[in-house]
């Protein structure tokens, strides 16, 4: 049986009001937990695009118990993701990019998830979790195969990894969310994507256009390419925390995985 999704993301402003407003006994209950949820739902309301930072595992233990991690460590687990917004693609089959800490080989789990408008849930488009779908120190770049039905634009996408250190404890693994929207592209974006000479172009218009997804999937692709490497790192500097954590972004073996 599969085990019920972890979601960290706590519910959407406008539901929790309805819900504390159901009654006219609960104004006064809806004014008061208003005026304490305030500094927190103010941040939310103001733009629809904020989201709660999920992309990175809490606490900086990972699945390694032979050395302890220093206060400067990484998270062991980091999605690469911008950092509390939401990245978009034009991709239907975008590719998704995750940094994992610890040495090692630990089963992994990937889920991805629809927005469903309809009753406000996520429902599961695709999960792997199979033998071989282990980690590896380093970024670790999921491209999806013509087996997954392709994403629809205008969507919300969810996805989650999670590192699978004990499966009878699995409270206890490195486990991180993000989401995305897959978008249309403008015209303008498509004309100009048809005369792009090299990769560092399309990559430079995908980075311009906010198309996250599309931007790093390109970057992650360069081995002897220096100027998609520069571009690469630029990327990197968005996700990492820190002087400790981009050095290891930018040090990381990148790892190409389909599915």
């Amino acid at each position: 049986m599969m085990r019920p999704p972890r979601f960290l993301k706590t519910q959407s402003v406008t539901k929790t009001l309805k819900t504390l407003a159901t009654g006219k006994a609960l104004v006064a209950g809806l004014v008061l937990t208003t005026s304490l949820l305030l500094p927190t739902l103010a941040i939310a309301g103001d733009d629809s695009d904020y989201l709660p930072d999920t992309s990175r595992s809490g606490g900086s233990r990972g699945c390694s118990t032979r050395t302890s991690p220093s206060a400067e460590s990484s998270a062991a687990l980091i999605l690469l993701t911008p950092q509390q917004t939401l990245g978009q693609t034009i991709s239907t089959r975008p590719t998704f990019a995750w940094f994992v800490r610890d040495a090692g080989s630990w089963p992994m789990e990937f889920r991805l998830y629809e927005h469903d408008l309809s009753n406000d849930q996520f429902k599961l488009v695709k999960e792997i979790k199979d033998e071989s779908f282990k980690s590896a120190p380093g970024i670790t770049v999921l491209s999806l195969s013509q087996s997954v039905p392709e994403l629809t634009p205008g969507k919300r996408y969810r996805w989650q990894v999670e590192l699978v250190c004990n499966a009878s404890r699995p409270s206890g693994n490195p486990f991180a969310e993000a989401e995305l929207e897959v978008i249309s592209p403008r015209s303008e974006l498509r004309t100009s994507l048809a005369g792009a000479r090299d990769r560092l172009n399309r990559a430079t218009l995908y980075d311009q256009a906010n198309l996250w997804y599309d931007a790093l999937g390109l970057a992650l692709t360069a081995n002897s390419d220096t100027q998609l490497r520069a571009f690469r790192a630029s990327l990197l500097d968005k996700v990492a925390l820190g002087a400790a954590e981009r050095s290891e972004l930018q040090g990381s073996t990148v790892h190409q995985v389909q599915r």
